[in-house]
């Protein structure tokens, strides 16, 4: 797909995200943002020419295997044949998409994990800047910011950027199990969005339901459950789907 043909989609799909929400952001960011020479678009036109649905295929640093797929749709049928048209049948993907669209991609894959994802979103008024001199700013291989702390030799907490869009950043963070319980993650965390308001990127956070523990280190810093939920699922596709 050519970068003109990329650019052009996402004109269109622009009507379908609000690239200003966090409850979006992630969908979005992959539709509008991703690098275009390592993404592929497909969308349903109505006829006016309006965009109405669109499925997309993104190479990244994920799994260098397995493209990112990652869609909105509001029937299955049509989600069958943009699908039909975006997918290798046998190949496996990873769909990442809002909970909502899970729905509608029937029996298209085969689903071998998935995880349900929390969107936090940072209430700014909320949050207070944490300072520990031990955590070191530097940067990823990408460019993007990442925030560590070090001991004896090896990085013991670090926090970093999954994806970065013009208006939000998704953040990550380890701890080491020897290092947990003493404030550290919470402290690269605290860095890292700091510096991003500083930058003017609104930072949101994906958690698995159940994680209790990381659940309660980003609600300690401010943010808040948005409601809304994302979908990673590893999977295989397996075409279309038979007509009952």
């Amino acid at each position: 797909m050519s970068l003109g043909s990329v650019l052009a989609a996402r004109r269109g799909i622009r009507d379908l995200l609000d690239d200003s929400s966090p409850v979006d952001a992630p969908t979005a960011y992959y539709a509008l943002f991703h690098p275009p020479e390592r993404s592929v678009l497909f969308t349903e036109l109505d006829d006016q020419g309006k965009t109405v649905a669109f499925v997309g295929r993104f190479q990244t640093g994920i799994d260098l295997f397995r493209p990112v797929v990652t869609l909105h749709a509001a029937t299955p049928e049509s989600t069958a044949s943009l699908l039909n048209q975006a997918l290798v049948v046998g190949r496996p993907y990873i769909v990442f998409a809002a909970l909502n669209q899970l729905s509608m991609i029937g029996g298209s894959f085969s689903i071998q994990n998935q995880r349900i994802l929390r969107i936090y979103s940072l209430n700014s008024a909320r949050f207070q800047p944490q300072v520990n001199v031990m955590v070191e700013v530097k940067k990823a291989p990408d460019g993007k910011p990442r925030c560590e702390i070090n001991a004896n030799g090896q990085v013991q907490a670090v926090a970093g950027l999954n994806w970065q869009s013009p208006a939000f950043a998704e953040i990550y963070v380890h701890t080491e199990p020897a290092a947990r319980q003493k404030g550290w993650g919470r402290s690269v965390v605290s860095t890292l969005t700091d510096l991003l308001l500083r930058d003017g990127i609104h930072p949101i956070y994906l958690v698995e339901n159940g994680n209790e523990a990381s659940q309660h280190l980003i609600e300690s810093l401010g943010y808040v459950d948005t409601g809304s939920r994302q979908v990673y699922a590893e999977t295989v596709y397996n075409g279309l789907p038979a007509i009952e």
